[in-house]
């Protein structure tokens, strides 16, 4: 009974400029506005301006289609917007990391770090597009070289030449202007990534603190 008086108050208000509704058991139809979904029901305007509500399981299935899209479905204008919004910060990331690359590039002198922070040991990485070679600075020794790959604050390297070579580092890195600090793991398999930047001795992590020259 609550049905057939809804559905009548819909049908006394009807309008020809408005969409048309199809109640799916009795075939009947009315014409009103689509305003919103409220749970269950949908709720349409009338051409008098008054409202009321309806159970979207009684329409036909294009009127609970057609009530989908409108409720869920986003307009071709907003997905643009999401897809151009993707692709700018998409961009935008690509942008940074070639920036912060390009101020990797050069020669870089420092040391090793203590769990103190105190100096352990000189260290010289002259950085290229594609490669890292470490020396000692004192007596002018190669240590090796190898590749690197950086994303975010992470930096991974694996040895191609001299001692390094064939084992793989997993850092992190913080760059402060001519200021490169760089902790990463050593070539055992039980370590792992650090976290801080600070030398770790137990988890097999060392930190080296560099300037540019």
């Amino acid at each position: 009974m609550k049905t057939t008086l809804l559905l009548v108050s819909l049908l006394l208000g009807a309008t020809l400029h408005a969409r048309t509704w199809t109640e799916a058991s009795s075939g009947r139809s009315v014409e009103a506005d689509f305003v919103r979904v409220e749970g269950e029901t949908v709720v349409m305007r009338m051409s008098n301006g008054s409202t009321t509500q309806f159970p979207i399981a009684r329409l036909s299935a294009a009127d609970q289609e057609f009530i989908k899209q409108q409720a869920g479905a986003p307009s071709s204008s907003s997905t643009k917007t999401t897809s151009a919004s993707v692709e700018k910060t998409d961009a935008s990331q690509s942008s940074s990391k070639d920036d912060v690359k390009k101020q990797l590039l050069g020669t870089w002198d420092g040391y090793m770090a203590d769990s103190d922070g105190s100096k352990h040991g000189d260290i010289r990485l002259v950085i290229t597009e594609d490669k890292i070679t470490a020396s000692n600075p004192q007596g002018n020794r190669e240590m090796g070289a190898g590749t690197y790959k950086i994303s975010g604050k992470r930096i991974d390297a694996t040895g191609t030449e001299g001692q390094f070579s064939g084992k793989k580092y997993e850092g992190i890195f913080d760059l402060d202007g001519k200021t490169l600090k760089w902790c990463s793991a050593n070539d055992n398999p039980n370590s792992s990534r650090p976290s801080k930047l600070q030398t770790n001795t137990q988890s097999g992590q060392f930190l080296m603190v560099l300037e540019k020259k």
